[in-house]
């Protein structure tokens, strides 16, 4: 068939049926739309961290890398130098800090080299002199964070660096003309000697950056090892990128998840609205075959139907992805920015665009052709037939108990998941909607039948009406319902399993705060965990303050671990609530605690231990600054760090690091108010001081915050979801009773009054909505404890599940008030049609 031919017919058929072929443009769009934006906004963030280091490296192939916050001794760049293998080496300082500008601040990054930087061939200083750099006793601010801090070339700002407050200038203000992408991350940069100066480390590097000679990055590698002796780390020279992969990938994970979840029921919206198509393509398809086309034929004029379809809503989804992605779903690092110096700089990949792409292409093909499989095994005169979906017996008995058997079948199949595999929740929840789809219409006719033989109770004609209505097409009234329950469905499960991962993450925060009356901790937001060492000298000060009753060094740090960044926490020994008792997965508690007091204890993650194969009381050794071995004294959950945590006892700590530095104190106070306790506090340390304090409810208030900020996109799209289909069911409902005015005159004729027949329509589509709303809530609880159960598995994170009532009842309610609000004004217009209208054709 020739184009113009194919574009006539398509031209011909959407005019009748411009409202369904909107709505399923709009479902499909809405899918395209939530996994494009969280595509984009994934890989935003690991593209981030990949810019940054290619910026620096260059050229390198390996790096030696400290194992604390304290580096290493900058002697041992010249013994890499002169080791086999190795061609060129870069030293470079890594210090987290608090920049302060007036009443702003901002937790950043200071990157310090020197030209041996500069010569690896980075793109980040390509644009500086050598000697300059060196000669510069200043730092170099990107010009997003010099906006945000207010402040320009010239000015002073303070840097708040391990207990310190040091004022600085500003040497220079940096834009992405000069650095590209990287002018987003949030670093400041400085010279080495400077550097060292600054942060009161003196002769100490954080890492080295090697170049092997040609053909020799093995010897290298073998001569870096032989000089770590086992004290540093080896390895890659994107080792940083590697290490932020590993961290993101639950959060990639779920967030995937969440949007699969959300284009499926996209789909299912659109399969749907296809569905209220049924009988015009049916008519179509008896058309084409009387006219004497063959299979071919008509396969081409719909699979041209389908393309037409997939690339409008394609592209219209990813028109309205890239909006949620700047405005909505914006890059954010979440609690990754506690470890990485990742930026919010937005990425859109050719791969994001083409998946999107290739999904809205698919979801119309399938959505345009899977109706129409019954019309293609009809008779061709039989194709005109009101209902598409017609049984395969006179009485459906056949019928019904195949969709019974695919409905239990998939709930075997959802169930085997949530037992037995957990991480495939996706095709649990597949296994779930395909239950669902193939029950409703058996539910659906049940109900229809039940209320067909109470109707002759009510002297009311309302009830006969809206009942025979649906009865008369039941595959629209199946489409209906089916749209109403996969929204109330996707949005239940999303919700229910958020809330739940939400509840135990707060819950977490509480019981790791609420172990002392204050928090004395390095200014910073980055600095939620309290991992940014400082002396201990505070403690003797406050400690002499007024109403405080005793003074605990608590330390803490971030520690590579194989390709995890782990948090490692030392609370001091014999205080209270060393392990917080509801994430303790395996072992007991009092047992763990007493042997974290004896020490050379140490508690791990779940994660961790999977991967290490360890069990309780298995010995391991830590790979610490000072390796020390330990054995497992329990397994809890990873406290909402997906790399994983460990605990040990502080003195514990203090000999693996072989420092003395505190990461936070904790203060108890002797009948004083949290809030007057920490002013008295914050007067004893001095206005200046670059220490925070904070009460246990300011402490949460703030890991809370961060742990939300990377579970904000959950929310996001369980809601835009929710609207999108919430309308889309309005809008299909009304497009429904709008067509069949003729439908209405012709009972007016038969004597119904405006006012009965208005009732009915309302009575109609209180059925369908109440109907489907109800199968989907319900299902939806059971999609919650799939996804729940996933969210623990993918990223080990505490997950309190609950039944999710509260989010069904509540979905279910505002779907059915929304779409019903939005149906009142079409059936209101259709109710009011002439009696003449019954005459037309």
């Amino acid at each position: 068939m020739s184009l113009r031919n194919l574009v006539w017919f398509y031209r011909r058929r959407v005019r009748a049926r411009a409202v369904q072929e909107l709505l399923a443009l709009v479902g499909i769009a809405v899918g395209v739309a939530l996994l494009f934006a969280v595509q984009v906004s994934n890989r935003s963030l690991s593209a981030s961290i990949a810019q940054l280091t290619h910026g620096l490296v260059g050229n390198a192939q390996l790096q030696l890398v400290a194992r604390g916050p304290q580096g290493f001794d900058e002697r041992l760049v010249g013994r890499v130098r002169n080791s086999p293998g190795v061609g060129a080496v870069a030293p470079m300082l890594v210090s987290q800090l608090n920049v302060v500008a007036g009443d702003r601040s901002r937790s950043v990054y200071m990157l310090a080299g020197d030209r041996r930087l500069v010569r690896l061939g980075g793109s980040l200083l390509s644009g500086y002199q050598a000697r300059s750099l060196a000669r510069l006793h200043a730092v170099v601010l990107p010009l997003p964070l010099a906006r945000a801090l207010g402040v320009r070339f010239g000015d002073t700002i303070t840097l708040q660096v391990a207990g310190r407050s040091v004022e600085v200038p500003v040497g220079a203000v940096v834009s992405g003309r000069d650095v590209g992408p990287l002018a987003q991350s949030p670093v400041v940069f400085a010279p080495i000697r400077y550097a060292q100066e600054l942060a009161g480390l003196e002769g100490r590097v954080s890492r080295l950056y090697v170049v092997p000679e040609p053909g020799q990055a093995d010897v290298a590698e073998r001569s870096l090892r032989r000089i770590a002796a086992g004290h540093l780390t080896v390895g890659e020279a994107d080792y940083d990128r590697r290490m932020f992969a590993q961290a993101a990938r639950p959060n990639d994970q779920s967030t995937a998840l969440f949007a699969s979840i959300s284009a499926l029921v996209g789909f299912l919206l659109a399969f749907n609205a296809m569905l209220l198509m049924t009988r015009e393509r049916r008519s179509v398809i008896a058309e084409l075959r009387i006219s004497g086309y063959g299979f071919w034929g008509v396969v081409e004029v719909l699979m041209f139907d389908a393309l037409v379809l997939g690339v409008a809503a394609s592209v219209c989804g990813i028109a309205l992805g890239d909006q949620l992605s700047r405005h909505v779903f914006q890059p954010s690092p979440g609690y990754l920015a506690i470890a990485f110096p990742v930026g919010n700089a937005r990425t859109v990949s050719p791969e994001a665009v083409l998946l999107a792409f290739g999904t809205g292409i698919a979801a119309a093909m399938l959505a345009t052709l899977a109706p129409l499989v019954a019309a293609f095994r009809s008779p061709t005169m039989d194709a005109v037939d009101e209902d598409a979906l017609q049984p395969a017996s006179s009485d459906g008995t056949l019928h019904s108990r195949f969709w019974l058997a695919i409905g239990v079948l998939g709930l075997a199949i959802s169930t085997v998941v949530l037992v037995a595999r957990p991480e495939a929740a996706l095709v649990g929840v597949v296994a779930l909607l395909a239950s669902m789809l193939a029950l409703l219409p058996v539910i659906l006719s049940v109900t229809l039948r039940l209320l067909d033989r109470g109707r002759r109770r009510i002297a009311s004609v309302v009830p006969p009406i809206a009942v025979g209505e649906l009865q008369s097409a039941r595959s629209r009234s199946v489409a209906i319902a089916a749209i109403a329950g996969v929204a109330v469905f996707g949005s239940t499960a999303i919700e229910s399993a958020h809330r739940d991962l939400q509840h135990a993450l707060d819950a977490a925060s509480h019981q790791l705060s609420a172990v002392t009356d204050l928090w004395v901790s390095a200014a910073g937001q980055a600095n939620t965990l309290a991992t940014v060492p400082f002396p201990p000298s505070a403690i003797s000060t406050i400690a002499t303050t007024p109403h405080v009753a005793a003074v605990a060094a608590y330390r803490g740090a971030l520690l590579d671990v194989g390709d995890r960044r782990v948090w490692v926490m030392a609370p001091p020994r014999n205080s209270a609530g060393m392990i917080p008792p509801n994430e303790v997965v395996e072992g007991d508690l009092r047992t763990a605690e007493r042997h974290l007091d004896d020490g050379g204890w140490a508690v791990v993650s779940e994660s961790l231990a999977k991967e290490r194969d360890l069990q309780v009381g298995d010995a391991f050794m830590l790979d610490a600054p000072q390796s020390e071995r330990f054995r497992v004294a329990a397994i809890t959950t990873n406290f909402g760090w997906s790399p994983g945590a460990i605990i040990v006892n502080a003195d514990d700590f203090q000999r693996a690091w072989g420092s003395s530095d505190v990461s936070a104190l904790q203060v108890r106070l002797d009948g004083l108010s949290s809030l007057a306790g920490k002013r008295a506090v914050e007067r004893a340390l001095g206005a200046g001081s670059a220490l925070t304090v904070e009460t246990v409810a300011e402490r949460e208030q703030r890991h809370r915050a961060t742990t939300r900020a990377g579970l904000a996109r959950l929310t996001q799209i369980a809601t835009l979801m929710l609207t999108a289909a919430t309308l889309a069911i309005g809008a299909a409902m009304g497009g429904m009773i709008w067509q069949r005015r003729r439908r209405m005159a012709e009972l007016k004729l038969a004597g119904i009054t405006q006012r009965q027949l208005w009732r009915a329509l309302m009575l109609e589509s209180g059925l369908l909505l109440g109907i489907g709303c109800t199968i989907g809530a319900l299902y939806g609880l059971g999609g919650a404890q799939l996804l729940d159960r996933a969210l623990g598995s993918v990223t080990g994170f505490p997950v309190d599940t609950s039944l999710g009532f509260g989010v069904a009842v509540g979905s279910l309610a505002l779907v059915g008030a929304v779409a019903s609000a939005i149906v009142l004004l079409p059936g209101y217009m259709a109710a009011r049609v002439p009696v003449e209208a019954a005459f037309q054709d």
